[in-house]
């Protein structure tokens, strides 16, 4: 009988050995989870907010690239290397029309101590702001429209609508450094540099029509008119534009446009 006791002692024991393997290794991997939450904890993902920030820092340092590229040489990179981005063409139109719509209610504000009085009527900030935004952002798209119009009756060109406002809006960039400047002297109310950088601009913004349609020119095979009729014509459809919605927008613009 203690022989027999002693083999079923063993096997008891043998059998807690074996229980007790799977044991200890259940507990070592409970530790090692414990501790791989832990060091999750303690590595927290960024904020929604930081996220954002720096997706958008990059978008600004996306478009700056793009805009010194342009700087280079406007003609030479957007028609020979057809290098026009529809998105960021849209983009300098934005920018270019949230500077010129502060500096033009500063403007605005301004002529109210001026001899002559133009543009003499109060606006808010809201009001004169958003209404000049408006306008410049409906000017760019007029002058896309009519590149599209001009090249596709005239250059017998088969582009579209996003072409014309990707060239268009390409070719802006040095009006948009342009009213940066224009911007800062206009806040300053110095009535002599605003009016010399007030003109540069507009011929700056006007000349991004008018080489669009030159780089437009030289790659149609057939064009039905000389290229100075091109021109012309897409110049006649932006002043039949101003000259219907002049009388709508006048008083915002005036004080800007006469500084006296």
């Amino acid at each position: 009988m203690t022989e027999e006791r002693k083999e079923t002692l063993e096997e008891e024991k043998q059998h807690q050995g074996t229980d007790e393997e799977p044991l200890s290794r259940m507990s070592r991997n409970a530790g090692r989870y414990q501790k791989q939450k832990k060091k999750d904890k303690e590595r927290r993902p960024a904020p929604a907010f930081t996220e954002k920030l720096a997706s958008a820092w990059a978008a600004v340092k996306r478009y700056c690239r793009f805009a010194l590229r342009i700087l280079t040489s406007p003609v030479k990179v957007v028609g020979e290397d057809g290098f026009s981005r529809f998105k960021y063409a849209l983009i300098s139109m934005l920018v270019f029309s949230i500077f010129f719509s502060i500096g033009n209610w500063f403007q605005l504000r301004a002529s109210q101590q001026r001899p002559l009085g133009y543009g003499e009527r109060h606006h808010t900030f809201f009001d004169g702001f958003t209404v000049v935004l408006v306008y410049t952002l409906v000017f760019f798209a007029a002058a896309a429209g009519a590149v599209w119009l001009v090249s596709r009756y005239m250059m017998k060109q088969k582009i579209t609508m996003r072409d014309a406002a990707a060239g268009v809006g390409s070719l802006l960039v040095p009006a948009v450094a342009c009213s940066i400047v224009w911007m800062i002297f206009a806040i300053l109310n110095l009535p002599v540099i605003t009016v010399v950088f007030t003109a540069l601009t507009l011929f700056l913004a006007a000349s991004a029509m008018v080489q669009f349609v030159q780089i437009l020119y030289k790659s149609a095979e057939k064009p039905a008119a000389d290229v100075m009729y091109c021109i012309s014509a897409a110049v006649i459809i932006m002043l039949i534009f101003t000259a219907v919605t002049w009388p709508l927008i006048s008083e915002y613009f005036t004080a800007s446009l006469i500084p006296l």
